[in-house]
């Protein structure tokens, strides 16, 4: 059981790297993105942070926020460890409706690696990220308007 329950994140994040599951894109970091200002779409984006249980740790999200395909953006997620050990955080994401998670893009994500917090200690997560203008050429994506951009840590049990 021990077992099921430390390799279900690892196994978890690959599963959605070859699949796209949950809007992860395995090209992710190979694409860019267009620097046409001739965006057309717009889209809000709101974002959700969540600690898991056995986590002892607060995680902010920040604020909704409107963007444009073809447009990078930065945000900065923020968390802090409230045990009194050093504790290592692993995070998963989701993207909604999943029908955007094809075009969503992450070119920085604390989601790419474990991320040890000290004692007290308050970090800042950044994510930079796009929506994939070639967004415009899906007739289902293309009318969505609210994005979801969930991120949950778990904790990292060696």
């Amino acid at each position: 059981m021990m077992s099921l329950v430390y390799f279900s994140v690892p196994i978890y994040k690959i599963f959605c790297q070859v699949t796209g599951f949950q809007g992860f894109n395995s090209n992710q970091i190979d694409n860019t993105y267009s620097s046409d200002n001739n965006s057309s779409l717009k889209f809000n984006v709101r974002f959700d942070a969540e600690v898991a249980e056995g986590l002892d740790w607060l995680f902010d999200a920040p604020k909704k926020m409107s963007i444009h395909e073809g447009k990078k953006y930065s945000v900065i997620f923020k968390a802090k460890n409230n045990a009194n050990v050093q504790v290592t955080g692993t995070s998963v994401f989701n993207v909604l409706p999943p029908k955007i998670g094809p075009y969503l893009y992450k070119i920085e994500c604390f989601c790419f690696l474990d991320q040890p917090l000290n004692p007290g200690e308050v970090a800042e997560f950044p994510v930079t990220f796009y929506i994939d203008p070639l967004i415009k050429d899906d007739p289902e994506a293309r009318n969505v308007r609210n994005v979801t951009l969930s991120y949950t840590f778990f904790p990292k049990i060696d």
